[in-house]
């Protein structure tokens, strides 16, 4: 991870560079000032266009990724709702089983039933 943070600072550093570069090339350049402030215009013109670009591509990717966050959470949304239906249902048919005979084992049935939770979790 060091590695990528090195590239992006060094990214971000060539950038805040030319641009700096490019100011002061322009600012020191033999120049009218009709032509350095055409020049000047140009230039902003250009990184304002750069900027909405990224801004734009920025967004998309954010919007994407929302998306697959909110897919992702309704999937397993769902997969736990049926499952904590499964689990309900299996008690309750459990207890009707129950309720006429008497418990041999209770320790088997709570164990059995854990199993079950776990193979729906699974699933």
């Amino acid at each position: 991870m060091s590695n990528e943070k090195k590239g992006k600072d060094l990214l971000i550093g060539a950038i805040v560079g030319g641009i700096l570069g490019a100011a002061t090339a322009l600012l020191f350049a033999p120049k009218s000032g009709r032509e350095l402030r055409s020049d000047i215009a140009e230039q902003a013109q250009a990184v304002s266009d750069k900027t909405v670009q990224i801004a734009t591509n920025v967004s998309q990717k954010t919007q994407e990724v929302a998306k697959t966050v909110s897919t992702t959470t309704s999937e397993l949304y769902g997969k736990a709702k049926d499952t904590a239906v499964n689990v309900v249902d299996s008690v309750r048919s459990w207890k009707e089983s129950k309720s006429d005979e008497e418990l041999d084992s209770p320790e088997e049935e709570v164990s059995e039933a854990a199993e079950d939770l776990v193979i729906l979790g699974n699933r």
